[in-house]
């Protein structure tokens, strides 16, 4: 009885975890310096070398700047279009 009780609060838990999250968007800019705020963000670049998750240097620096107080970051999701670009979201990571 203890068992299903514990399991039903447990997936209500997780459940109410995934509604509070939120996404926002940020445009890269050439002269704006982004910070990381806890909320995934979006870069797009030109696919080099056949790869989409290759970054160009510049997206990496972008994104080194961006997370810059953390060690690592991930690629959430990506989408390509017909004009050879990819645009990823992307996430810090500690």
């Amino acid at each position: 009885m203890y068992k299903s009780i514990i399991c039903i609060c447990v997936l209500l838990f997780i459940s109410s975890c995934n509604k509070h999250s939120n996404v926002t968007q940020l445009k890269p800019s050439k002269t704006i310096n982004f910070i990381y705020q806890e909320k995934p963000f979006e870069l797009k670049w030109k696919i080099e070398k056949n790869s989409i998750t290759s970054f160009p240097s510049d997206v990496r620096k972008k994104i080194k700047n961006v997370c810059k107080n953390h060690n690592r970051f991930v690629l959430i999701k990506i989408k390509t279009f017909q004009n050879d670009t990819a645009l990823g979201t992307f996430d810090c990571r500690i």
